[in-house]
């Protein structure tokens, strides 16, 4: 079995065969998904999504994240935050809700160019950090060409947390010296297809010098397609080619690689 630790099935990109799209996934033995959410107003659609995949009838099982992305500054109101908190507090008190994390939250000074966006996202990222306190959440954290001011932020709010399920950094592009920073502090590292790229042997570099055993698949679908399906669509079925890759960089057998990567997601998200 795979778990894909970050889809974005509500997309567009999947409105004509979103059922299918899932019946393959299981077909694939990806039996769960973890949908990260982007801004507060897709929520109820989340929320709808995760109870028609329920992992019956042969679809694969979704979960999902509540949060905001921080390239959407702009749809953060004064108000979102306690929006949020109040969504949280209703469907977290629910006896089967299927909330498992926060996000995707985080840094992106690659597409927020401007300071005050910057200073913004830093505030954003706060209030989600606070809220996966609150409620006992691990955090998924996007960041890019952030790496200094994110690890500022986690080491502030972790350095002292014996909780080793904080998080997740995800769809990972990172250097070594970032990556084990973070897994000291209660984080894991998860790779998306871009790590199968020609061109990215630096990342599998990265990744060999991991332990395994904090280590996470996903595929950022319906982005970022594994080297052996560039140019297409990407969806949760071929999650199942980034742990091919792992199982070379490691050296290990395959199912090794899925045995192991599904039971980090299992456990950090109480899958």
């Amino acid at each position: 079995m795979l778990v894909d630790t970050h889809a974005h099935i509500n997309f567009p990109d999947f409105k004509e065969d979103r059922e299918e799209m899932m019946a393959r996934a299981y077909n694939e033995g990806v039996k769960k998904i973890l949908h990260s959410c982007c801004r507060i107003k897709e929520i109820p659609e989340l929320l709808e999504l995760s109870k028609e995949f329920n992992g019956a009838n042969s679809l694969a099982n979704l979960f999902i994240a509540l949060g905001v992305h921080p390239i959407e500054v702009s749809s953060w109101e004064e108000r979102s935050g306690e929006e949020l908190n109040q969504i949280l507090a209703e469907e977290t008190n629910k006896s089967e809700h299927k909330v498992r994390a926060i996000g995707e939250t985080g840094l992106d000074y690659f597409h927020c160019t401007e300071k005050e966006e910057q200073i913004k996202q830093r505030e954003i990222f706060q209030e989600q950090i606070n809220l996966a306190k609150t409620y006992k959440l691990p955090l998924i954290i996007h960041t890019r060409d952030a790496w200094e001011d994110t690890l500022a932020i986690l080491t502030e709010n972790f350095k002292s947390s014996s909780n080793d399920r904080n998080g997740t950094i995800h769809c990972y592009t990172g250097d070594l010296e970032f990556a084990e920073a973070c897994i000291g502090l209660g984080f894991y590292i998860s790779w998306s297809g871009i790590v199968t790229f020609k061109k990215t042997e630096n990342l599998r570099e990265v990744a060999s010098k991991l332990p395994l055993e904090k280590t996470l698949v996903e595929t950022d679908c319906p982005y970022l397609a594994p080297q052996a399906k560039r140019g297409k669509r990407n969806e949760p079925s071929y999650v199942k080619y980034v742990a091919e890759c792992l199982s070379e960089v490691y050296g290990k057998d395959l199912e090794e690689i899925m045995q192991v990567t599904t039971k980090n997601a299992e456990y950090l998200f109480n899958m």
